[in-house]
């Protein structure tokens, strides 16, 4: 990795994440075909350039779709890592990554109920 690469969210971590705590909660169809459609769009991670703690703002609209009923959740968040997490700055950054979007599915379920 680069040292002037940011690092951000990938799609498949995020997708399973996402899958494991929808199923976790019973939200997900485990078989024939579901009732309804999640679709879950990264606005936007504001991320620091630099810091010894280091707040990551994440923002991601969850739209839900099907059955002739559609809502959207737009959804931000905050996650921080600080230099106790970590020495290595890459690491505090991908932990203050998880932390928001964790925080994140943590919302848009509690938007859910």
């Amino acid at each position: 990795m680069s040292v002037l690469t940011v690092p951000g969210v990938a799609n498949e971590p995020l997708k399973a994440a996402l899958e494991s705590t929808l199923a976790a909660n019973g939200y997900l169809a485990r078989s024939g075909t579901p009732k309804f459609y999640l679709d879950a769009e990264i606005q936007n991670l504001d991320q620091p350039l630099i810091g010894l703690d280091l707040d990551v703002i994440a923002d991601v609209t969850y739209k839900i779709s099907g059955a002739g009923a559609a809502a959207t959740y737009p959804i931000k968040t905050k996650g921080t890592a600080t230099f106790s997490d970590s020495p290595i700055a890459a690491d505090r950054m991908r932990i203050a990554n998880e932390r928001a979007m964790h925080q994140n599915i943590k919302e848009f379920l509690q938007a859910l109920r």
